[in-house]
């Protein structure tokens, strides 16, 4: 059994021809790049991007806009697939970026949830009062340095080298004094907390 032969025959005249007999290379633009690798490219992207075709296309005309924002492709003509390809794979990093950070998925409407009333219903006025009671009931049994401490950093603002230069003593000392006003009044609200 023989192989069986073909013979390649060309529509071209011999003037479209070079030298070579090869056929001229297409010029070098955006839309003839796009058209050339649109369908490998597609298929590329979606199988790349989690919501499939729509948003591979959405990618594939972001990556042609990018082409044709670029004046001189004559410097990706060595390579201009690895160069659109690049161009792609970077825009769908971007794009997975965006979305992981906003969190598309995981957003629910206002509509959908329940939230608490803001209301001052008796119940809780009632435990407002009676935790404002409790502290300060805990604020009047603070040793009077401490509370003194205490009620010029909250109330009148004071920084804790501004308390100790008005009280003539060191910010650790501050510090400390804080630190027990701080103990001693989480305590005391443990039940309101």
């Amino acid at each position: 059994m023989s192989k069986p032969t073909f013979t390649l025959v060309s529509r071209l005249s011999p003037d479209q021809t070079g030298i070579t007999g090869e056929p001229p290379p297409m010029p070098l633009t955006a839309e003839n790049l796009y058209n050339t690798y649109r369908a490998s490219l597609l298929k590329y992207l979606i199988g790349m991007l989690p919501g499939g075709r729509q948003d591979a296309l959405e990618i594939l005309h972001e990556t042609y806009i990018r082409l044709l924002q670029h004046e001189d492709l004559e410097r990706i003509q060595q390579n201009p697939r690895a160069y659109i390809f690049t161009i792609a794979t970077n825009l769908v990093t971007d794009w997975l970026r965006r979305r992981h950070s906003r969190r598309q998925d995981f957003h629910d409407s206002f509509d959908e949830l329940e939230f608490p009333c803001d209301e001052m219903t008796p119940i809780r006025a009632l435990n407002w009062e009676q935790s404002l009671a409790q502290l300060k009931q805990a604020l009047m049994g603070l040793p009077t340095l401490t509370r003194q401490i205490f009620l010029l950093s909250r109330f009148d603002e004071l920084t804790y080298p501004e308390i100790a230069r008005e009280l003539n003593i060191s910010t650790r000392t501050v510090e400390r004094h804080m630190s027990s006003a701080f103990h001693a009044l989480q305590q005391s609200l443990e039940d309101f907390l």
